[in-house]
């Protein structure tokens, strides 16, 4: 009997310890000192862009579509820090030995003639604080 090798989903699942809630506080932490600064950085660029540019003589037009641009930009910023906060926030909720779903990748599978696709299409790797400690399939 002939077989086919498929790819497939892996979802990659992690259990929830204190050490995990930590390191993902921290990341999250790190993300917002990124954010903070590269935000602060923006605001600079954005009062001497503007001041350079009505020093040159731009029009009220130029000067709202700049101003328009960097309202936009201002705007994925604040969203950014909303998701982070709502990430930190999410992280506080979570209880210890629950598993949650961090990612996916994607592997081969030997498909044989009587196979049960639904064991043929899911597995998955569990992870506790950065050791694969079951696969299931």
């Amino acid at each position: 009997m002939s077989g086919l090798t498929i790819f497939r989903e892996i979802i990659l699942k992690q259990i929830v310890t204190e050490e995990s809630k930590t390191r993902t506080r921290q990341q999250l932490q790190e993300q917002m000192d990124t954010l903070n600064s590269r935000q602060t950085e923006f605001e600079e660029n954005k009062n001497k862009t503007l001041t350079e540019f009505s020093l040159k003589g731009a029009d009220s037009t130029q000067l709202n579509s700049i101003r328009q641009q960097f309202e936009t930009q201002a705007t994925k910023y604040h969203i950014e820090r909303d998701e982070i906060r709502f990430n930190m926030l999410s992280v506080d909720e979570l209880k210890v030995g629950d598993e949650i779903v961090i990612g996916s990748v994607e592997g081969p599978y030997e498909l044989k003639a009587g196979d049960r696709l639904e064991l043929a299409t899911k597995a998955e790797i569990i992870i506790k604080d950065g050791l694969i400690t079951e696969i299931r399939q």
